[in-house]
């Protein structure tokens, strides 16, 4: 597939067949993210890959962990929290996106850009590759505890969002999208 056809095509994906993805196919993706552009060459992404075996034992993790529904706001954390649950279990892998974070605000504002670039190669790789994904910014995904669980130190990686990836039961059609013409300045 070209980039122009891959760029066009590619959906968030929310509903997922169940079929796993095989970890080489995983790992090919990951290479293709790594190609994204970096400021200063600090390729501060970080990923944290669940088969679907590690995607069973967090969302047995998130089950008994009540606290984690309750950020950022208590109302909505359970609803959000049992969407989540019920999104899971058809995934054929996941993938936690973190960057590193820098001490200096301006490398950590380049360090988060390089990564959400990272994150569209992967996008874009695995449309080409004809897995669906979809980007998740589920707060019970970036809560801290849910980081450990996956490796991930809070306090020393930002988190970017969780990628699903997996066979799309079904692919929607393209939303509609304003004309480039109106987001455009010419100086």
């Amino acid at each position: 597939m070209d980039t122009v056809t891959a760029i066009r095509s590619r959906r968030t994906i929310k509903d997922f067949t169940g079929a796993p993805v095989a970890r080489e196919r995983v790992e090919r993706l990951l290479e293709l993210a790594a190609w994204a552009p970096t400021h200063r060459l600090t390729q501060p992404w970080r990923f944290a890959c669940l088969d679907q075996g590690g995607i069973r034992r967090l969302h047995d993790f998130l089950k008994a962990t009540p606290e984690i529904a309750a950020v950022p706001d208590p109302a909505k954390g359970a609803a959000k929290l049992a969407k989540l649950g019920d999104r899971l279990p058809g995934l054929g892998a996941m993938i936690v996106v973190t960057w590193v974070r820098a001490a200096d605000a301006a490398v950590d504002l380049e360090d988060h850009a390089a990564a959400a670039a990272a994150v569209q190669n992967l996008l874009l790789a695995a449309t080409a590759d004809g897995l669906g994904t979809f980007w998740s910014t589920n707060p019970a995904l970036g809560h801290p505890l849910t980081l450990r669980f996956c490796g991930v130190d809070p306090a020393r990686e930002g988190f970017l969002g969780a990628i699903f990836l997996g066979e799309a039961a079904e692919t929607p059609s393209a939303p509609p999208r304003v004309p480039h013409s109106e987001r455009v300045r010419w100086v």
